[in-house]
């Protein structure tokens, strides 16, 4: 186990699985969201988040020989504020030498405050923690997500590249360049 004060990640274990899955069930929208059982049984490497050495998130990633893409990350709610995420991403990235990239939901592609609110403190949190932005966005299975990287440029045929290892054939039939949306706050 990678940690520090007591927090960090680690593979999941069998007897975390019905806790992870529940989860990552309440965590993320169902228009992002894998069949859990496939993402046992794929490429996903699921990791268990950790606070002495007790579950208390998620970290999924996809990888190739020469890049990461974390899948899902989610700390549960009753183990927030204590900035365990961002004690984990920093582990993780000081871990693995490759790019690493992620896509979070374009906080300007809903018009429902709320929930613009929270895209934009996902995005804060993921800057704060080493992130960059991506000069694209994608619609990736029908959903318009933001790109963001630990590494100045993630080129789109990276990130293309990458799912089409870890995924299934085809899948470059569901992700499409965007166009960056910005706007003001």
């Amino acid at each position: 186990m990678r940690s520090m004060q007591s927090v960090g990640y680690r593979k999941m274990e069998d007897r975390e699985v019905p806790y992870i899955k529940e989860l990552y069930e309440a965590s993320f929208p169902k228009s992002e969201k894998k069949p859990f059982e496939v993402m046992v049984k794929g490429n996903e490497r699921m990791y268990a988040v950790v606070e002495e050495d007790r579950a208390c998130g998620l970290l999924f990633t996809l990888e190739d020989a020469n890049h990461i893409l974390i899948d899902y990350f989610a700390v549960d709610p009753q183990a927030r504020k204590r900035q365990i995420g961002s004690r984990v991403l920093k582990q993780f990235f000081a871990a693995h030498d490759k790019p690493i990239v992620l896509e979070i939901e374009d906080p300007w592609s809903t018009e429902v405050p709320a929930e613009r609110a929270l895209r934009q403190r996902r995005k804060a949190f993921y800057l704060r923690n080493g992130m960059r932005e991506q000069a694209y966005n994608v619609d990736l299975f029908g959903v318009r997500m933001e790109m963001l990287a630990t590494v100045e440029t993630f080129s789109f045929e990276a990130y293309l590249s990458l799912l089409k290892t870890c995924l299934f054939d085809g899948v470059e039939r569901y992700v499409a360049l965007a166009e960056k949306t910005t706007r003001e706050s």
